[in-house]
């Protein structure tokens, strides 16, 4: 039986519904916040939410560790010429991290959060993560790199709504005027990725040249680029738009091409997590891989390569393939694990 849960709180429309609906479920609740930033704007609504539903809330300062986890992964990334992620980092390293950690110490057992996924038990096969049933706004992307055996004290509530449901859901039970608004963007990120870099780009700048080595121009510094960017390559010559096809950090170049050279016959995905107990079964059951998050998921064939890597071969060629982004593995709506694609 269910002591209690411990649900957290960013102070968003979603973390409100979150514990609305796990008061309802009868639970003992609680709730915590986490402190990521000296101007956290989620801190008072957060407290309002709590203070609203006279449950207890728990703040958790994690300034230092929300840097070194995430913000220092995020600006290394772009500095090694991959596309980071961020939330998907941080769910693991931080949220679930000091949640679980917390629900410990407090005694509690289930984790909850306002994920747009759901957690279930399967007889056969034990506890799966599965998409939200909102597939614009499904999160279950985000999820993969938590570690398996955690997700038997994870509860999604949210992921049995649509997004238009939850905020109906909260604006009857009055939240709307206490939360506040949400960010579209990675939630330390406040306008363009390369001005919060801080990068000194004199000096740092090469050529910019075509997949056969023709030099067409220069660039400012690869860190300023990802894989299908258009936007800042407009001085170029010969027309038509050119876009990122790769950056080459060993010759210090930007590789550009024409819209039809971004498609991708496969990726290396490393850094695998898987969420299922036998890692063949994916390389027998053609999955669908979603390479982005908003990608729309294509099947592919899943093979072993070296060094703990997996092959990924698109059924069909696939546009934009962006180191540093993660690549996901599903069967149907179930979550099969995913990793890091690294070429």
């Amino acid at each position: 039986m269910t002591k209690g849960v411990l649900v957290a709180i960013s102070g968003g429309v979603d973390s409100a519904v979150a514990v609305m609906k796990a008061v309802e479920a009868g639970y003992h609740t609680e709730a915590f916040h986490l402190r990521l930033s000296k101007h956290d704007v989620g801190l008072s609504a957060a407290a309002a939410i709590a203070e609203g539903f006279g449950i207890r809330l728990h703040i958790v300062d994690c300034l230092n560790e929300f840097e070194q986890e995430v913000i220092d992964y995020f600006k290394t990334s772009y500095l090694i010429g991959e596309t980071p992620n961020p939330c998907v980092v941080c769910n693991p390293r931080i949220k679930i991290r000091y949640g679980l950690k917390l629900m410990d110490r407090l005694g509690l057992d289930v984790l909850v959060t306002g994920h747009y996924a759901r957690v279930v038990g399967r007889n056969d096969i034990g506890t799966v993560l599965l998409k939200g049933v909102d597939a614009a706004k499904d999160q279950s992307y985000f999820l993969h790199q938590i570690q398996r055996t955690a997700f038997d004290r994870l509860w999604f509530p949210n992921g049995l709504f649509t997004k238009e449901e939850i905020k109906a859901l909260a604006g009857k039970a009055g939240f709307l005027d206490i939360v506040h608004k949400e960010s579209q963007e990675a939630c330390f990120l406040k306008g363009d990725y390369r001005d919060f870099l801080g990068v000194d780009a004199d000096g740092e700048g090469g050529e910019v040249v075509t997949r056969d080595g023709c030099i067409l121009g220069r660039h400012k510094g690869l860190w300023a680029y990802t894989v299908g960017q258009r936007k800042g390559l407009s001085g170029l010559p010969g027309g038509s738009p050119w876009y990122v096809l790769a950056l080459d950090h060993e010759n210090n170049r930007l590789i550009v091409g024409r819209s039809d050279e971004l498609l991708f016959t496969g990726c290396l995905v490393n850094g695998i997590n898987w969420l299922v107990d036998d890692p063949a079964m994916v390389f027998d059951c053609r999955p669908q891989v979603k390479i982005r998050y908003r990608h729309q998921g294509v099947r592919a064939i899943v093979e072993p390569a070296e060094d703990g890597m997996v092959r990924v071969i698109f059924d069909m060629p696939q546009r934009a393939v962006t180191p540093g982004q993660f690549a996901v593995f599903y069967n149907d709506e179930q979550v099969l694990g995913g990793g890091k694609i690294c070429g």
